[in-house]
């Protein structure tokens, strides 16, 4: 199993298939995949994204490439676990960074999913979590994380807005009480609240609070 052919699986399919040794290196052809998926993904974005940095997404692509192995090889202690998880990116957090750890770690939610399905008290969903709080751009939607630090992006307005439209999408109330957020999501949702009733009446609650 190359990294090349865990990522084709990976942005072709959302499915992947992992070999139970260790991860593969990377090669021209899994960077120009990397690229590739960038460029597709900025087509889509709000306005100019963000510069993309090719050696974050290999960092979070063997972050991804691990915790899939851990996922379907269950032998594997927690301590290598924690070892692999907490592999940190050579950069720190800022627009660029996490918008190109994104284009792997979108799926974190996912796997997170699958992983409270094998056992909830799994070493390796611990594992996740702690990754999830650390990229919360990527991490919408997963439960019971607390309060997340969204500084190092939510100043950049196409990041913002992928942000909120996953809020709104997952409805995850539990991203809301961030003025600069909450502004958005009210914005976004305007005249509309049946596009998204729970976050339409946090958000108005919100609202209430603050003018009284």
């Amino acid at each position: 199993m190359s990294m090349a052919a865990f990522l084709t699986e990976l942005f072709e399919s959302g499915r992947v298939v992992i070999a139970s040794d260790s991860v593969p290196d990377f090669d021209s052809e899994a960077d120009a995949l990397l690229v590739s998926a960038e460029r597709i993904s900025a087509l889509n974005f709000a306005g100019s994204a963000p510069r993309f940095s090719l050696r974050t997404a290999q960092s979070a692509s063997r972050i991804l490439y691990c915790a899939c192995q851990f996922l379907v090889c269950r032998a594997i202690e927690a301590k290598d676990i924690k070892t692999a998880l907490t592999e940190r990116c050579a950069e720190p957090h800022s627009p660029e960074i996490d918008y190109s750890a994104d284009l792997l770690f979108q799926f974190l939610p996912d796997i997170i999913g699958m992983t409270k399905a094998v056992a909830s008290g799994d070493p390796l969903l611990e594992q996740l979590l702690v990754l999830a709080r650390e990229w919360p751009l990527s991490s919408v939607g997963v439960a019971e994380l607390g309060k997340v630090d969204v500084s190092a992006f939510i100043g950049h307005a196409g990041l913002r807005q992928v942000y909120v439209d996953r809020i709104i999408a997952r409805e995850d109330l539990g991203r809301l009480g961030e003025w600069a957020v909450d502004a958005v999501v009210e914005e976004a949702i305007g005249a509309y609240p049946e596009l998204c009733t729970p976050v339409a009446r946090k958000i108005g609650t919100e609202v209430l609070n603050t003018e009284r």
